[in-house]
């Protein structure tokens, strides 16, 4: 292929084709859209204030009573994410560029699952909660005269899960309402797979009290699990039991720039072609991971332990 700005435009569009159908792709399998709430930013940083705020009603006697947690800004940042592949001026020249579209397919599939690693990254780090500045997982929260309890370092089982949602369930607000939390999906990864799948989704289980004898799962269904390919490792045993309460999730991906394919001046004058006798593509986009209130995820930090 000789390297003149039509080929290397029209070459251009053949690998933004290859981008989209690998983000595509990916999308399909990405969990961002099943376990967090996505929130749209258009600026550097977004003020989460509202989240300080826990609407409960009450009987209104004398002025209102503001329902806040704290006072805190709960400032998330946008973050700068990229990913960059090189191709040689000389393979392009002797028509070997078909081997560059699957790995910018591969590009485009990484973009899409790109927040799933941040959401998992964010979870297992047990970040300082802006709301009150303590970490996020803990186990003596106040809000009010109700204390908070969102972690253990036990392993999943049966009894752990049934405990998890129980806690989530009965979790009480400043003026000691029920925050009627809705336990709606279990987040684990590929180690507990089995032990997710008897727990959730089989249709009978073992007694523990007499020998080959099985009961019916009286937790089947009950929340949909969700494994990340990012639990493992070190976090390989961790889980977490996600809630939603009025449509707000525990996890948020703040979206500043959906992800895109980028060049650089693709001449073979550029000072990077001369310097170098390579061209580059990449990718680009901008966000942030962030976790927003703390009775809305239960964590099996086990990794803890």
């Amino acid at each position: 292929m000789d390297i003149n700005r039509g080929n290397m435009d029209a070459f251009f569009e053949e690998l933004k084709v290859s981008f989209t159908e690998g983000f595509n792709s990916g999308n399909e399998s990405s969990i961002l859209n099943d376990v967090a709430m996505v929130m749209p930013s258009t600026g550097d940083a977004v003020n989460h204030a509202w989240l300080n705020q826990i609407p409960q009603m009450r009987e209104w006697v004398g002025d209102r009573v503001v329902n806040n947690i704290q006072s805190n800004n709960m400032i998330i940042v946008n973050k700068l994410f990229e990913g960059t592949v090189e191709m040689k001026r000389t393979s392009l020249e002797d028509d070997q560029h078909g081997v560059y579209s699957p790995l910018v397919r591969l590009m485009g599939e990484n973009a899409a699952v790109f927040p799933d690693s941040e959401l998992a990254n964010e979870l297992v780090s047990d970040p300082t909660w802006l709301g009150d500045d303590a970490t996020f997982f803990g186990t003596d929260r106040q809000y009010g005269d109700n204390t908070i309890a969102n972690q253990v370092t036990t392993a999943f089982t049966s009894t752990t899960f049934e405990t998890a949602m129980t806690t989530m369930a009965s979790y009480k607000g400043q003026k000691d309402e029920p925050l009627n939390v809705q336990p709606f999906g279990l987040l684990h990864g590929p180690s507990l797979r089995d032990t997710v799948w008897d727990v959730l989704q089989n249709d009978m289980r073992a007694t523990a009290t007499t020998d080959g004898v099985s009961v019916q799962n009286r937790n089947k269904g009950r929340v949909t699990p969700y494994q990340s390919s990012r639990l493992v490792g070190t976090y390989a045993s961790d889980w977490f039991l996600l809630g939603t309460m009025g449509g707000i999730k525990g996890i948020i991906w703040q979206d500043r720039d959906h992800a895109e394919l980028q060049r650089q001046r693709w001449t073979a004058d550029s000072e990077y072609a001369f310097v170098t006798d390579k061209f580059q593509v990449g990718t680009r986009s901008r966000g942030a991971a962030f976790l927003s209130l703390p009775h809305l995820i239960y964590g099996g930090l086990v990794s803890q332990a």
